[in-house]
C-alpha cells in the first residue's frame, strides 16, 4: 500500500487557518494615519516606564551575545522575561500594576512551570513584548540604538532612575545592576534558557520595585516628560499639542473625534491630516457596522443559511451603507492630501476598497460586503485565511460559530480605530 500521507489531496483547502483580526482589511491604512499624526507611538503602548525599563536592560545585558542557535532567547528577551516575572511574582495583586504585556502567559507559566521560557512566554515577543511595544518609541527618544544598545540618552534617564531608587548618582547602582546581569547570564546558561537567578522573594521584590509601572519618581518623570516633549519638529509630531490638551477632558468624556476637533482648532497645520482620518473613518465606520449587522442576522439562521440579499429588511444596515459611495469618494480625495513615503494611502485605499466606489442598492451592498471579506481574508497569507462565514450559494451564507456575537449597536460619528490619544492621555497620568 503506497503511503501519500504527507501530500494534500484535491478534497484539501489552502487556507484553512483562520484570520480572526481586521476582517475588512481597515487596518492598515488608519495605522499609517495614526504614524503620520504621533510617529513612534503605538495602540498597544500603555505605560511610559517601560522606557525606563530598556534603558537600564541596555547596560544590563551590554557585552552579552546572542547564540545563533536561540534566538528566541536573545540576551534583552531574558531581561524582558526577567522583569515582567518579577512584576507577577511580587505585585500582581497591586492595582497600580496594569498595562504590563505577557502578564497572563507569565501567570500561567509560573503555575505550570515556575518559571519563563521561549515557549511559555510570548509567541511574537518581538513585537507583543514590552521591547517589541515600545522600541520605536525608545529609539526616536535616544535610549537606544535599533540593535536594542543604549543610546544618547540613555545615562540620564538612567541617573534619575537610580537617584529615585534612592542612590547618590548612577555609578553607586552598579553593584545593582551587575546582579542583574548574573542573573540574565544564569537564565542564558540554562539548556534550553529559561528565568532561573537562582533569587529569593526578595530578589524578585527588588527588581519590581525598581520597574513598577506605578513608582516613577518625580526626576525620572521629569526627564521622561522632557524627552517626549523636547521641540524637536516632526520627532513625535502632535504629541506635544495633545499633551496640553489632555487636560480639557476627563476620563468619561475624552473622545479622539473631539480630541482631534481641539487639535485642529490649535494647530491648523494638522488639519488635511486630520479631515483625512474623519474621511476614511465615515467610511470604515459605514462598513465595520454593515458587516457586524449582516454577521448577527445571518448567524440567526442555521439549517439553510441566510439569504444576504433578504438583510434589507434591517434598518440599520441600510442606514449603514445608504451612502457608501459617497463616503469612498470623499476619503479616496482627503487621502490624497496626505504623504507617505513608503506607499501612496490612496492607491491602496481605492485598489482595496473599489467595490464600494460606484452607487449601490443595499442588496448588491450586502453581496459585496461579502465578496470583499473573502478577498480580504485569501491575503493575509500565500495560503490564504478562511473569511468568516461558508457560502452555501452566490447569495446565501453560513456564519461559523466562532464569530456568532450578539448584535452590536451602530454608531454612526464614532471612529472604528484608535489614533493615539488614549497611549498619550496614560503617558500624561503616569508622568504627572
Amino acid at each position: 500500500m503506497a503511503i501519500t500521507f504527507p501530500f494534500l489531496t484535491s478534497y484539501d483547502p489552502p487556507g484553512t487557518s483562520e484570520g480572526t483580526l481586521d476582517p475588512l482589511g481597515l487596518f492598515q491604512i488608519a495605522d499609517q494615519l495614526g504614524m503620520q499624526l504621533v510617529p513612534g507611538v503605538r495602540e498597544r503602548m500603555q505605560r511610559i516606564r517601560f522606557l525606563t525599563a530598556m534603558a537600564v536592560g541596555a547596560l544590563v545585558t551590554e557585552g552579552l551575545e546572542d547564540d545563533p542557535d536561540r534566538r528566541d532567547a536573545s540576551p534583552y528577551l531574558v531581561w524582558e522575561w526577567l522583569v515582567v516575572e518579577s512584576l507577577v511574582r511580587s505585585m500582581s495583586d497591586d492595582p497600580g500594576v496594569w498595562g504590563v504585556p505577557g502578564t497572563l502567559v507569565t501567570r500561567r507559566a509560573l503555575d505550570h512551570y515556575g518559571y519563563l521560557d521561549a515557549r511559555s512566554y510570548l509567541k511574537t515577543p518581538r513585537i507583543f513584548g514590552f521591547h517589541g511595544v515600545y522600541k520605536r518609541l525608545a529609539v526616536r527618544l535616544g535610549l537606544a540604538d535599533i540593535h536594542l544598545a543604549p543610546g544618547p540618552n540613555t545615562e540620564p534617564l538612567m541617573d534619575a532612575w537610580a537617584r529615585g531608587l534612592g542612590f547618590a548618582r548612577l555609578a553607586d547602582a552598579r553593584p545593582l545592576l551587575g546582579r542583574w546581569s548574573t542573573a540574565v547570564r544564569r537564565s542564558l546558561a540554562e539548556r534550553p534558557p529559561c528565568t532561573k537567578p537562582n533569587w529569593a522573594a526578595e530578589g524578585w521584590a527588588e527588581l519590581a520595585g525598581a520597574f513598577a509601572p506605578a513608582l516613577c519618581k518625580p526626576r525620572e518623570k521629569k526627564l521622561l516628560r522632557g524627552l517626549l516633549l523636547v521641540a524637536d519638529v516632526g520627532r513625535l509630531g502632535a504629541l506635544p499639542s495633545i499633551w496640553r490638551l489632555q487636560p480639557e477632558f476627563a476620563d468619561d468624556a475624552f473622545q479622539e473625534e473631539l480630541l482631534h476637533d481641539e487639535l485642529e482648532k490649535r494647530e491648523p497645520d494638522y488639519g488635511p491630516l486630520l479631515q483625512a482620518i474623519r474621511a476614511y473613518e465615515t467610511f470604515a465606520r459605514s462598513l465595520q457596522d454593515a458587516f457586524d449587522v449582516l454577521k448577527f442576522r445571518a448567524a440567526t439562521l442555521d439549517s439553510q443559511g441566510f439569504v444576504v440579499p433578504s438583510i434589507t429588511v434591517d434598518t440599520d444596515f441600510t442606514r449603514s451603507v445608504s451612502k457608501l459611495h459617497q463616503q469612498f469618494e470623499t476619503a479616496y480625495q482627503a487621502l490624497g492630501a496626505v504623504t507617505v513615503a513608503s506607499m501612496s494611502l490612496q492607491n491602496v485605499f481605492g485598489e482595496r476598497f473599489r467595490l464600494f466606489s460606484e452607487p449601490r442598492d443595499a442588496a448588491a451592498c450586502a453581496i459585496a460586503l461579502c465578496d470583499h471579506h473573502e478577498t480580504v481574508q485569501r491575503a493575509k497569507s500565500v495560503d490564504g485565511k478562511r473569511p468568516w462565514f461558508d457560502r452555501i450559494s452566490n447569495d446565501r451564507i453560513y456564519i461559523r460559530h466562532a464569530y456568532r456575537e450578539p448584535r452590536r449597536e451602530i454608531i454612526p460619528g464614532r471612529y472604528v480605530h484608535d489614533y493615539r490619544g488614549w497611549p498619550i492621555r496614560r503617558f500624561h497620568r503616569d508622568l504627572t
